[in-house]
């Protein structure tokens, strides 16, 4: 989903048309929108999170490597194809390899960048689809907060629900969890 897309979704969860049926662009929510969707985000991407990796070959006498700068969590590391993950340790959020491997691949859960102030609406989100569907429900609830006249509640609520139908399981974790089921 681009920000336009969810821009026009907000607009129309919050019937912010003409009489002629076309969506009216308000500048007092359009100043706050960019924001509260990369609020929305950030948020969602801690529950249906965002799975990157990072190539490291190491170099002969370095051992202790940095991680990217959108590093949130671990999720797996391999080195030279196997699952290495309990063999290696951290020092000061660097990861130490020891020598002897040609490549370590981190798999990682990753925190989105923060979308600029001018960000065009052809923006494209870092988060999967599902939890994209989740984020107009929540802008508009924040729009919503400081009217008086409407409630916020309905969308906040319908955010909620939303957030609660998302997948969290990263690939290949319900084949080993059913795989440790079966044999227990």
């Amino acid at each position: 989903m681009t920000l336009g897309e969810a821009k026009n979704k907000v607009y129309m969860l919050l019937d912010e048309h003409s009489a002629g049926g076309e969506i009216e662009h308000d500048e007092d929510i359009e100043k706050k929108m960019t924001a509260f969707f990369d609020m929305a985000q950030k948020t969602l991407a801690q529950i249906r999170k965002i799975l990157r990796e990072e190539v490291i070959v190491p170099t002969l006498g370095k051992t202790v490597y940095a991680m990217p700068e959108n590093f949130y969590s671990l999720y797996r590391i391999w080195a030279d194809g196997k699952n290495a993950t309990r063999r290696f340790r951290w020092m000061g959020g660097k990861l130490v390899i020891p020598e002897g491997y040609a490549e370590v691949t981190v798999e990682y859960f990753a925190v989105p960048q923060t979308i600029p102030t001018d960000a065009p609406d052809s923006y494209a989100f870092e988060i999967a689809p599902d939890a994209c569907e989740c984020m107009p429900y929540y802008v508009a609830a924040q729009q919503l907060l400081p009217d008086l006249v409407m409630d916020y509640g309905a969308m906040l609520q319908m955010y909620n629900y939303q957030v609660s139908l998302l997948k969290t399981t990263q690939p290949g974790e319900n084949r080993r969890i059913a795989q440790s089921l079966f044999r227990g």
